[in-house]
This record gives C-alpha cells, structure tokens and sequence, in this order.
C-alpha cells in the first residue's frame, strides 16, 4: 500500500514539474528587447508589433509622381524579428494586413544558424500563423532572428515564452548598411514568398551587412523613392537595379529614361552621399523589344552606362557601373514558369547575390597596391583589422577615417603594421610619403 502511495506522490509531482516546466507566459510586443531589423518605421503596442518599409508620405504620394503599387510596398521582404531568450519554447503569432499577401515563408535563425523554415500558403496564409519555435541550444540565451516574408503583409500579435524566461538584451553589431533599391527581381518575385531566398538578403548574408530592401514588384523610377533616403540610415553600399518597366510598361525613350534615372540618382546620391552606388544595367531577359517605342534592352544599357560615366566625371568616384547582363543568363531565369520573361529563379537568384558579393568585394578594396614614389604599397583588410606592407625605408603615415570623416587609426609605419578599427565597415586608408598622400577604400567584414 505505501509503495502504492508512494508511486502515485511521485506521479503527481512529475505532472506538476512538467506542468511548470511548459507553463507559458505572454510577452508584451513593446518589449523593448524585440528588435526589428529592415524596416525603418516600426509601429510597437503591447498587443501587436507592424513595421513598414515605407514611409506614410512615401506610400500616399500620387500614383503617378511614386509610379508603384502601394499594396505592393507594404510587404515585408527583407524584415526581421530579433530577440534573445534562453525559452526552451518561443511561440509566435503572425497575423496578415491590408496589403498583396500571397502567402507567407518564414526563415528562424538561432545564433546565426538557419534552423528551421515555416511556409503557409494558400488558405493557410490568409488566417493567424503560428510559428513554435524549439530552442537548439537548450538552456542558453540564444539569439533568434526571424525573417519575414517577401510577398506577405503581417504584424506579430502574439509572443509567449516559458513563465520563467525572460528576453535577454542585444549587444549591437553595427554592420555596414545596405540599401536595395529596384522592381520585382529585387523585390522577390521568383523565390515565392521568402524574403530569405532573394538575392538581396543572400548578398548582405555573404558580406555580412545589415540591410533594406526598398524595391517594389511593378515599380518604375521613383523619386518618392528617391526622396525617402533622405529617411533611411547612411548607407555603406547601394545597389540599383530598375528600369526594366520603365521600358516595358511605361513606353519610356532612351531619352526620358536617362532623364528619369539622372533625376533619380541625383537625389540618392544627396541623401547618402558617402554610399558606394552600384548601378546595375537590365539583367537578362527574353524581352527583346518595345514594340511602341522600338527601343531594346541595350539601348537602356548603353544609356545607363553613358550615364555613370558622366557623374564620375563629375567626381563622383564611389558610383560603379554593373553590366547586368554581362552576369546574368538563361541560367538565371526562373526554371518553373519559362513564360517568364525576367524573374530569377530560387538558382538564379543566389548565383546573382555570388556575382554581385564579388564585384563589391573588388570594388571596395579589400586589396589594394599602389605606388608612392619608387615604393610599392599593399592594404588588405581582415576581421577587425586593416594590414598595410609598406615595403621599407622611408617612414609613411597612415591615418584611417570612417564614411563621416572620424580618425579611427593612424600608426607611422617604415615596413609594416596592422590597424585595428572599431567595427564591421567601410573605411578610408589614407597614406603619405615623400610628400605625396594616396586614399583608399576598405570593407571589414
């Protein structure tokens, strides 16, 4: 009888410390401790956490002065949800808004590591979407990152953890910023509905950049657009990649479009004056000709690069030209629905993203030789560190700036030496010797 009763004692206290154990306590959506990343307007309330890539003025100028969908815009593409919890269980819910939703893939990150994805398509993306996350790294405080969908609108209504866990705060990274700026193929039309498999997100994932992702499926130029970088944080790279419904579906000239596009430029380059712009031309496409205008893809491609080569004759060195042609292909083009004429595909997508990580990596110098005087001088970048070979002799002085013009370093070196700078950048290595300064441009990442 008392082994009986003692069995059944111990039963019940192992149905209570289970019972405390997934016990789940509901966290306040203005919890200061949730972060959201890519989205420069977040909108916090203790039962309901949006965001938006726009601005109200941005989304409510006339149709005709933004030239895109603003139903389009308000989708999350590139947004993503932070937190920091030792939780064994973290469950989220995810509601759908006004907005062009066509279902709804989410990518968790734990500590950096891609864990899980959760797709709801269909019916299934058009009701609450609930997200039960296990923790990998069990009784840690671990770092988890949801990223959003592409071609969905939907705001956290719902967060619970376990009752004896708490949201730990994040230490800042402070990455570069990376604005994305273009139509659909930016935007993610191609990956279905998973910010995580567009080519913007891969390129900042390879490089290691914070970033936005500011382009709309069907859009043209924008100076709306244009205008709200004003808004958005200084950036450290921009790429642009437009155009292609401007001469499709707005019958642009070459003449209007490089009028359109300068105009466009212009106000970027104000707004974020010590970005690297990246201009890149159309990409390939099985669209051959206007048959309004009779204008070709080369023609816009020609005028683009016309164009970047006038304003860096003007001193704007930190603007490059990107063939987009010239690497992208068949190869790139979506696999699924061959009557598309433009859009990558899952493949073409990130083989894109390696394409471009290389022409930005080269075009910020991660390496660089050059000469003063007789002497031969290399700068290479490392994690956290900047390493100059300055050959031998004569003494040189190397100063190293941020993109606000703020001295992070400075060393007088004969041979060779090794900088530290404070964070993940791109900085500005000046050198001087025998009365003669060179400048260049470094990413650490």
């Amino acid at each position: 009888m008392r082994i009986h009763l003692l069995k059944i004692i111990i039963g019940i206290g192992i149905l209570l410390a289970s019972s405390i154990q997934t016990e789940a306590k509901k966290v306040q959506l203005n919890n200061p401790n949730i972060h959201v990343k890519g989205a420069n307007y977040v909108f916090p309330s203790a039962d309901k956490l949006h965001y938006c890539r726009f601005s109200e003025a941005t989304l409510t100028a006339p149709l005709a002065e933004k030239l895109f969908n603003s139903n389009k815009a308000i989708t999350n593409s590139g947004i993503k949800i932070q937190f920091k919890t030792a939780s064994r269980v973290v469950k989220l819910t995810f509601t759908p808004q006004d907005g062009d939703n066509r279902g709804s893939e989410f990518a968790v990150l734990q500590n950096g590591e891609m864990t899980g994805t959760y797709d709801f398509k269909g019916n299934a993306g058009k009701t609450d979407m609930l997200l039960e996350i296990t923790n990998a790294h069990a009784g840690q405080a671990t770092l988890f990152e949801v990223v959003l969908p592409s071609w969905a609108n939907v705001a956290v209504t719902q967060m619970n953890i376990d009752a004896h866990s708490e949201l730990k705060p994040i230490t800042p990274q402070n990455k570069p910023i990376y604005l994305a700026l273009g139509n659909s193929i930016t935007h993610g039309v191609g990956q279905g509905s998973a910010s995580y498999l567009t080519y913007p997100y891969l390129l900042a994932e390879k490089l290691g950049l914070d970033y936005y992702n500011l382009a709309v499926g069907g859009a043209k130029i924008s100076q709306p657009i244009a205008a709200q970088t004003a808004e958005m944080p200084q950036a450290d790279i921009i790429t642009l990649l437009i155009g292609y419904n401007d001469l499709f579906f707005n019958d642009k000239t070459v003449e209007q479009y490089t009028s359109s596009y300068r105009d466009y430029l212009t106000e970027i380059r104000k707004n974020q004056p010590k970005a690297t712009i990246f201009c890149i031309s159309l990409t390939h496409t099985r669209s051959t000709y206007n048959p309004e205008t009779g204008v070709v893809p080369d023609d816009y491609r020609l005028a683009l690069k016309t164009l970047v080569e006038e304003f860096q004759s003007n001193c704007d060195h930190n603007l490059v030209f990107v063939a987009g042609d010239a690497i992208t292909s068949e190869e790139n083009l979506r696999q699924d629905k061959p009557a598309d004429k433009v859009h990558m595909g899952i493949e073409g997508a990130a083989l894109f993203a390696d394409e471009l990580a290389s022409i930005i990596t080269t075009a910020t110098a991660n390496e660089t030789t050059f000469d003063i005087g007789l002497l031969s001088m290399t700068i290479q970048s490392r994690q956290g560190q900047v390493f100059i070979d300055a050959g031998c002799c004569n003494q040189k002085t190397v100063n190293i700036y941020n993109l606000q013009g703020t001295m992070v370093a400075s060393a007088n070196i004969r041979d060779v030496a090794t900088l530290d700078v404070p964070s993940n950048g791109i900085y500005l290595v000046n050198v001087q010797a025998e009365n003669r300064m060179v400048q260049s441009k470094v990413l650490i990442r």
